[in-house]
């Protein structure tokens, strides 16, 4: 019987995301793919949006037990949930984690308010463009120099976005919320679900830092794995992104 696997998408896209990487993934795992409320099958969710409101709907959506993957505003819920129902995670991989988004006079690893703000004005705007730049800013390079690898991945999943419905901009905002308002760094102790951290060490949007630090204040982090990519690294290097998950659902609990 192949484990089972979770994959939990992040802010502004909907399960598709993981399409380019989901064939692979099928012959190794028995794939529950979760969308997150609002998006895609309940797109008027008009439920809390919170982080444990929304912890709780992933978990119903769940299997009772497996291994689960989660990128970027999945991984915050992903936290929320592995605190709150541990019994629920073989293991738990966080894809461009962090446990502060917004920058502040403690935390140098975030991000400005005003830019959060203009991200929700763009998807209000205009969906499908806000979306592109969005993706954009998530394959670049820290310095924005260039590219990682090249704007086709963002013309091929902003295809893939274009077939589902688009969320509404209460759901989007709602997430940004959650974002603007979260910080995990005191609680990071209390998930002690065996935990792997993967993260772009070219990410604008989530430096690697961020990502690094969460990783050091787990109790049971296993292995925290840099990849050449940006916010995105399960597409921009799948196939070492792919090799480094199935050893790490594979190897024995520590």
């Amino acid at each position: 019987m192949k484990p089972a696997l979770v994959l939990l998408h992040g802010w502004g896209v909907n399960s598709r995301i993981w399409d380019p990487v989901l064939d692979r993934l099928e012959t190794e795992f028995d794939v529950t793919v979760v969308d997150l409320p609002g998006y895609r099958s309940d797109i008027n969710y008009s439920l809390e949006y919170s982080l444990d409101a929304v912890a709780h709907e992933i978990l119903a959506r769940a299997p009772q037990k497996a291994s689960w993957v989660a990128w970027s505003l999945g991984a915050t819920l992903a936290i929320g949930a592995a605190i709150k129902q541990p019994e629920r995670f073989e293991k738990l991989q966080l894809v461009s984690p962090t446990p502060k988004f917004l920058r502040s006079d403690d935390w140098e690893y975030g991000g400005q308010l005003t830019h959060f703000e203009k991200m929700a004005a763009d998807f209000e705007s205009d969906y499908q463009s806000g979306l592109r730049k969005f993706l954009l800013l998530s394959v670049l390079s820290k310095d924005r120099s260039q590219a990682l690898p090249s704007t086709r991945l963002v013309r091929q999943v902003t295809a893939l976005m274009a077939q589902e419905p688009t969320p509404s901009h209460r759901t989007l905002q709602a997430g940004l919320n959650i974002l603007r308002d979260t910080d995990l760094r005191a609680r990071l102790s209390e998930l002690t679900v065996d935990t792997q951290v993967i993260a772009g060490d070219q990410d604008h949007i989530v430096p690697s830092e961020a990502s690094r630090f969460l990783f050091d204040q787990l109790p049971n982090g296993q292995s925290f794995i840099p990849l050449q990519a940006g916010h995105i690294p399960f597409l921009q290097s799948p196939a070492e992104y792919i090799e480094t998950l199935i050893s790490f659902i594979q190897d024995p609990p520590a």
